[in-house]
């Protein structure tokens, strides 16, 4: 091996002679790959190493509108060290009716027992009459420090202000606010039936085992309906967020990848024309095949492993310049230091991509003859043997399979790397058509027109691995516009004419009719639906508890946490029997439910099968009677889990209502009377949820079209390095062009034409396919309706022609600039 290096290390003295695309290409693929890889991984880390901190303990039990019984909590006690803290919604209101829905909590003397509450300012506890409230509470109503709020029955004066607390789930629908048990119960929201969830946190004793404990809790309290929150799965939200977003990203990075690909594969065969002379002599001289094969990849790895260094380098800067641009949106910094794992991942990745992008030329270079290679026929013309197939196709198959084995969601993983073969394949088909065409159409036009068609035949044309590199990118832009358009024009239009202006929450049973006069006074004419609301989490599952589960389905959420649950005699609207039957008005009999036919599916459900559902500590196993088709659109209430009549009538419970005005009128008259003489009801503003959503969804858009961005900046290096490669090629046809009497201006035309054409057809294709995709995802998943915005849409084709037609352009000039003179020396 020390001669093929030797040899190596010498002949890179002459220049890089292509491999300098194959540097940048790989480089660019690597930075976004490890980037991605990265900021999963150390947020999944910082997540890991802060659990204790997060939770607030090393576990945490949980259990909906009840506190625990005596033996419960006696088991507790058993198990550590614990601090107590009841959580339910509350309306804020702070002078001049000003009102802010709150997480409300309140604390124990030994909270937390791990991690700290950070302060923006003052540090004094909440006790008694005081709360501390989170800093978004004190910028959206304007109060601070001293402030008097109210909150349900009482007045409290704000003591502190929150800036970072534990939290189990990352996120959270609503700022938070801190009282203390005595403050709570002063307020008087926590009633029968009230919307709360206690939950216990315990430190445990050294080398305890948390998850075991909290399921041998649950075992041994089976009808209790607690749920059992470890340290290690503390963030789960944050964790489910970045994960579903880290997917979508590392689709695109190895879309772009792949691009780069293409990119290698024009540059490695720069590279193999631009040796010939080296390789003739080397087997002159009485060089192998193996020896000059060695001698190619050497060069070839030596310049590949540059790359990926340099890439792995900026993808290990990620994670810290992520962490400062989003330091309010996570609950922890991600984690800084290096993530090897990751970047080792997305280093094979570029070996694997590399080597069979590379693998061809190297091998044809080698065994052709050393007549052939004198005359300078490198690759053109060079037959294809299926044998120089074998290696590049284990290598991406390797790739693909890692790709997969490693992603949290392999089916969805599989699916993506199955979309991009398909549009490789396709556009390389597109390709192959664009050169048949040329070469059918090259005597149409003038001599100008006809030399542009005609090069897009040329011997040595990458018009294939262009068609599959522009379009590739292209298509991958295109469908992710016309999603994200579509699905904020829903949001911004349909859903706001469609949802209710309010949702309220814990009305009092014996309070509906003294809310239903405060409606008819304030909002006259308004639609109001009033339904029964209850929690409970379900338990076990045709007689298997949910505890004993080991892997629950992706698609089965209706068994994570608390379930909203209800009662109903009438189907509710938007909702579409697809299996079994709605039980009668009148019904009175065996407990009976009707669930969501997808969290059925997830679960392999049929009618007749049954759930358990623990309902304040009381198990109530009811019989599937029917499946439901919910349109979630609808905004409406919209329950996974229904129960029959006479099942949960008993239980303590309260009402849920939403409220539409009339001819939009105004429902701050209605909120403000709501807060004085109904305290404890909890109003959530449709309008404030549709802004949150849809700066979410917006991030995470510009997230992926940056990611995107990338792949498409990919394919113009690919397109000015294919240009690049065939300099040599371009610069003899420009020469004899020029010696029969083309001027320069008429040889730029030719070479333009080249360009437009390929760029149109391929951009015109890549919208197509894009636009289609874009419907099925938005149609078919999101069941939204396809309304992206054209006009937008259609920029991103011209753009990228615009941007292809420069960059190949560009490239061209020293071609362009050749000297007839010293062109025929070089000949």
């Amino acid at each position: 091996m020390k001669l093929p290096l030797r040899l190596a290390l010498r002949d890179l003295r002459g220049g890089l002679s292509g491999l300098g695309l194959l540097w940048l290409c790989l480089a660019v693929a690597i930075a976004g790959l490890a980037s991605v890889t990265s900021l999963a991984s150390s947020v999944d880390s910082a997540i890991a190493a802060n659990g204790r901190q997060l939770l607030g303990g090393d576990l945490m039990l949980s259990v909906a509108q009840r506190d625990a019984g005596a033996d419960e909590r006696a088991a507790i006690d058993a198990l550590g060290r614990s601090s107590k803290s009841v959580t339910t919604r509350a309306m804020l209101v702070a002078p001049q009716c000003r009102s802010l829905l709150a997480e409300l909590s309140s604390i124990d003397a030994n909270w937390p027992l791990a991690g700290k509450v950070e302060w923006v300012g003052g540090s004094k506890r909440p006790a008694g009459a005081e709360v501390a409230i989170g800093h978004e509470i004190s910028e959206r109503l304007d109060i601070g420090i001293g402030d008097d709020v109210r909150i349900g029955r009482a007045t409290y004066r704000v003591s502190a202000i929150i800036d970072k607390m534990p939290r189990a789930s990352g996120f959270a629908f609503a700022p938070p606010a801190l009282m203390d048990e005595a403050g709570l119960a002063k307020s008087g929201l926590i009633q029968p039936g009230s919307l709360s969830s206690t939950s216990y946190r315990i430190v445990l004793p050294p080398a305890s085992d948390a998850d075991a404990a909290g399921k041998a809790f649950q075992k041994r309290f089976p009808e209790g309906g607690w749920r059992s929150t470890t340290r290690d799965e503390a963030g789960s939200g944050t964790r489910r967020f970045i994960d579903r977003l880290s997917q979508m990203l590392l689709l695109v990075a190895l879309s772009a990848l792949a691009i780069g690909g293409l990119g290698m594969s024009s540059a490695t065969a720069a590279f193999a024309a631009s040796r010939r002379s080296t390789i003739a002599i080397l087997k002159l001289v009485g060089a192998g095949r193996s020896t000059v094969n060695a001698m190619l990849l050497a060069e070839i790895g030596l310049i590949a492993g540059l790359a990926i260094l340099v890439g792995l380098a900026a993808g290990a800067m990620a994670p810290a310049l992520v962490g400062k641009l989003t330091a309010a949106l996570l609950p922890v910094a991600p984690d800084t230091s290096p993530q090897w794992v990751a970047l080792g991942q997305a280093a094979l990745f570029g070996v694997l991509i590399s080597f069979a992008a590379s693998w061809r030329m190297v091998a044809n270079a080698g065994d052709t003859r050393p007549a052939r290679l004198l005359r300078g026929d490198v690759v053109d013309g060079e037959p294809l043997r299926w044998q120089t197939f074998i290696l590049p196709a284990s290598a991406l198959a390797t790739a693909a399979a890692i790709a997969i084995g490693s992603a949290s969601d392999p089916w969805f993983a599989a699916t993506g790397l199955a979309g991009i073969a398909v549009l490789c394949v396709l556009f390389a088909l597109l390709g192959l058509a664009i050169r048949r065409i040329a070469r059918g159409a090259k005597h149409l036009g003038s001599p100008i027109t006809r030399l542009g068609i005609a090069a897009l035949d040329r011997p040595g044309a990458a018009t294939g691995r262009l068609a599959v590199s522009l379009g590739l990118g292209l298509t991958l832009l295109v469908t992710l516009a016309g999603t994200a358009s579509s699905i904020l024009a829903e949001i911004d239009t349909a859903v706001p004419r469609r949802a209710p202006a309010l949702f309220l929450v814990d009305i009092p049973r014996a309070e509906e009719p003294k809310f239903r006069t405060i409606a008819a006074s304030e909002l006259p004419g308004a639609d109001l639906r009033l339904v029964p609301s209850l929690r409970g989490p379900v338990t076990e599952v045709n007689g298997v508890r949910v505890a004993d589960m080991r892997n629950i389905p992706e698609g089965a959420w209706i068994l994570r946490g608390d379930r909203g649950l209800t009662f109903a005699r009438d189907l509710p609207p938007a909702n579409r029997i697809v299996a079994g039957q709605w039980w009668p008005k009148d019904y009175r009999g065996p407990p009976l439910v009707s669930i969501d036919v997808d969290a059925a599916t997830a679960l392999n459900l049929k009618v007749g099968d049954t759930l358990t559902v623990a309902i304040l500590g009381r198990p109530i196993e009811a019989r599937i009677a029917s499946m439901r088709e919910i349109d979630w659109r609808s905004l409406g209430f919209n329950f996974a889990i229904i129960f029959a009549p006479g099942a949960i009538e008993a239980a303590p419970y309260t009402l849920m209502a939403t409220a539409s005005p009339a001819n939009g009128r105004s429902t701050t008259a209605f909120e403000r009377r709501l807060t004085t003489e109904l305290p404890m009801v909890s109003a959530i503003r449709v309008s404030d949820v549709v802004v949150q959503v849809k700066t979410l969804l917006e991030s995470i858009d510009g997230a992926v079209r940056i990611a995107t961005g990338f792949a498409i900046l990919m394919g113009m290096i690919v397109l000015a390095g294919s240009v690049v490669a065939t300099r040599r090629q371009r610069s003899r046809d420009i020469v004899l062009l020029r010696l029969v009497g083309a001027t320069r201006g008429q040889v730029a035309r030719s070479q333009l034409i080249e360009f437009v054409l390929l760029s149109s057809v391929v951009a015109v294709a890549a919208f197509a396919s894009g636009a289609i995709a874009a419907w099925l995802v938005v149609v078919q998943l999101f069941e939204f309706p396809f309304s992206p915005d054209w006009a937008s849409l259609a920029l991103i084709p011209l753009g990228a022609i615009f941007l292809a037609v420069l960059a190949a352009f560009a490239a061209a000039i020293p071609a362009l600039n050749a000297r007839p003179a010293q062109g025929l020396r070089e000949l």
